[in-house]
């Protein structure tokens, strides 16, 4: 895939860790490339699997790194979780979530009753076996299987750590079912995203750090994707065309941004 004239760019949906921070920093020049963007009238919106902490809190965390942003303008797949159990009033939850999003889906905690979901999101918090065992049985009960995101693993400061989907993987196989996925790389989520722009796919720029849920994501939407290589992408040494279709161009990081739409596609003011 190719990147799209620069005047048909309406918008950018942009991942946050490795994209826009790294190890609670900001990469440099992420501030000062969402500020022009702005300034060229395209719209930004944050599309991360972050599903550790609400977007109320990812967005302090990134106004204490210096990125301003409104929290209506973060999508994580608490949002889009959230939609979804709000359409199903009745039902219930049980949780496998941090305690800052299990105190955010409270409302739909099925505690000590019948249990219509399992829940499953960032389980660095989970005590273990008892735990994943107590949801493994809600699901041979009847429940239906969860998951806030699929990640397989995600770059930590000190390296490769397991992630959301590897537990969701493991209740899948030992219950027989296949989760309901909420965050990238589903489509649902893309165009959740792209309902709130009010853009279509072609008119969006996705970037991310990750082939397996940015650029995949992207491609289920027929939307044009640029790598960084300041996160997960970059760890691993990778490259446009090794297994990666649908990536449109590979820049060292989020501050080339600007220099590759304006010098690629003549965006004047970039």
């Amino acid at each position: 895939m190719t990147l799209p004239p620069a005047t048909s760019i309406r918008a950018v949906l942009l991942d946050v860790d490795g994209t826009l921070v790294s190890a609670g920093q900001p990469i440099p020049g992420a501030a000062s490339t969402l500020s022009r963007l702005r300034e060229n009238g395209i719209q930004i919106r944050l599309l991360t699997n972050i599903d550790s902490r609400t977007p109320e809190t990812v967005c302090r965390e990134l106004g204490a790194a210096g990125i301003e942003v409104p929290v209506d303008a973060v999508f994580t797949p608490v949002v889009a979780a959230l939609r979804f159990l709000e359409q199903h009033p009745a039902e219930r939850c049980h949780l496998l979530l941090s305690a800052e999003l299990a105190a955010r889906f409270a409302a739909h905690d099925a505690e000590a009753g019948r249990a219509d979901y399992v829940l499953v999101g960032d389980c660095r918090e989970v005590g273990g076996y008892v735990q994943l065992d107590a949801a493994f049985r809600r699901l041979m009960e009847g429940a239906r299987l969860l998951a806030l995101q699929r990640g397989r693993w995600w770059q930590a400061p000190d390296g490769p750590s397991l992630d959301t989907g590897a537990f969701v993987a493991l209740l899948e196989h030992a219950s027989g079912q296949t989760a309901r996925g909420f965050g990238k790389p589903s489509a649902d989520f893309f165009e959740m995203a792209l309902a709130d722009l009010g853009c279509a796919a072609a008119e969006v720029l996705v970037v991310g750090d990750d082939p397996e849920t940015d650029a995949a994501g992207a491609r289920t939407v027929d939307a044009p994707c640029v790598l960084v290589r300041t996160g997960k992408f970059g760890s691993r040494g990778g490259a446009v065309g090794e297994g990666h279709p649908g990536v449109a161009a590979v820049i060292d990081s989020i501050a080339d941004l600007p220099s590759l739409l304006g010098s690629g596609l003549g965006t004047p003011g970039l």
